[in-house]
């Protein structure tokens, strides 16, 4: 079985507890981010690795009706369970190496606690740059104890974006928030 089939699998038999046992570590992070990244004025939000859905229930409270919202997971039943807290918003199953969507669509990227899963994440580096509209924010957080910051920076800077705050959250995470370079 490939990684991200491990992966997916391990995330759909912890689906239905996900959100109880994170509850706390997801929280933390999703506070690092609000208080860096202005959403209440964006077009288009979307959340790569975006698990039950939470974060984008949070963010849908701080948009108007205009907002686009869109997460994207591997698990069926994460985006399940996604689908039933919020069906305001839209849930898609997709491999974030291969994102079915059109080049610049979004003004606001988050990949919370994601790329580190991945066999090969310049491949989803690469998709996060082809959905992002010129001068889009992306937040990124890397579980600190697979990536250190400075492997996060020479990352981001590699697949050249421009890292404009940074932090270390108390719990787990590192992360960035960053622009495209065009």
């Amino acid at each position: 079985m490939d990684k991200k089939k491990i992966i997916a699998a391990r995330y759909d038999s912890s689906a239905e507890i996900y959100d109880t046992r994170y509850a706390d570590i997801q929280s933390q992070k999703y506070r690092e981010i609000l208080s860096r990244v202005d959403f209440t004025e964006s077009n288009g939000i979307i959340d790569i690795g975006c698990g039950t859905g939470t974060f984008l229930g949070l963010i849908k409270q701080l948009v108007d009706g205009n907002s686009k919202l869109l997460g994207i997971d591997l698990s069926h039943e994460m985006i399940k369970i996604a689908h039933e807290k919020f069906p305001e918003i839209d849930f898609i199953v997709a491999d974030s190496d291969n994102l079915p969507i059109k080049d610049q669509q979004f003004d606001r990227v988050l990949s919370v606690t994601h790329l580190q899963n991945l066999p090969e994440p310049e491949k989803t580096m690469s998709e996060i740059k082809r959905i992002s509209k010129e001068d889009a924010q992306i937040a990124i957080s890397i579980l600190r104890k697979t990536w250190t910051q400075k492997e996060l920076q020479n990352f981001l800077e590699k697949n050249d974006l421009q890292i404009n705050d940074e932090w270390i959250a108390d719990i787990e995470d590192i992360g960035v928030i960053c622009r495209k370079f065009l």
